[in-house]
């Protein structure tokens, strides 16, 4: 699925490719040493030819849902499909109006989550530890509680061969999210997740 707003085409400047290209490079690191903030999953058809296919669409728009507002959102969506075009593009996949290889659609969701985090601290009476860290007489345990707020969000793109109508990608990923109020920022973070989720793809490159 994708989200109900359709965004027009428009040629990426330079710029922006190198910046796309270099988080390609940041992504790969990531996968490479596991110190990613993005946790990604992906699967395929093994039989499917995708070296042959050279040119993709959005999947058709579903009717507007009256879902998260967070995730319903104008410029959430507009910043995925911007995101997903520029990799399309790098990864040498043309856009087309008509007659596509591909269709590729995705989902976008917010969950919100608690964690706990319990602190422990060992103190002895007077200056709590003598020499060779052994304590002066029994000791004394306080407990910390400190309970964390925080949203996990998880984009899921999907391919489609238009011959068949069938699945034949899928990428996931998920990640803590972070606010920003910065308009570029927030394309950036999205460039980020794109390219880390269409890591390994298509598959084989």
């Amino acid at each position: 699925m994708e989200g109900p707003y359709a965004v027009s085409y428009r040629s990426p400047t330079s710029d922006r490719l190198m910046k796309i290209r270099l988080l390609a490079m940041i992504a790969a690191a990531a996968v490479t040493t596991g110190c990613s903030g993005i946790s990604t999953s992906h699967d395929f058809d093994p039989n499917f030819a995708f070296a042959e296919a050279r040119t993709w669409d959005w999947m058709p728009a579903p009717p507007v849902r009256r879902g998260d507002t967070r995730t319903e959102n104008r410029f959430v969506n507009e910043r995925i499909r911007a995101a997903i075009e520029l990799a399309m593009e790098e990864k040498g996949m043309q856009k087309v109006d008509g007659d596509p290889d591909l269709r590729v659609g995705y989902h976008l969701a917010l969950d919100d989550a608690v964690s706990y985090e319990t602190m422990n601290s060992y103190y002895g009476p007077g200056w709590g530890y003598g020499m060779y860290r052994y304590p002066y007489g029994p000791t004394m345990t306080t407990s910390t509680t400190r309970e964390r707020r925080y949203t996990v969000g998880t984009l899921i793109i999907d391919v489609f061969d238009v011959a068949s109508q069938e699945l034949v990608w899928r990428g996931t990923g998920e990640g803590e999210v972070h606010q920003a109020s910065d308009p570029e920022e927030r394309q950036r973070r999205a460039d980020e997740a794109v390219w880390q989720v269409m890591s390994s793809f298509p598959p084989g490159e």
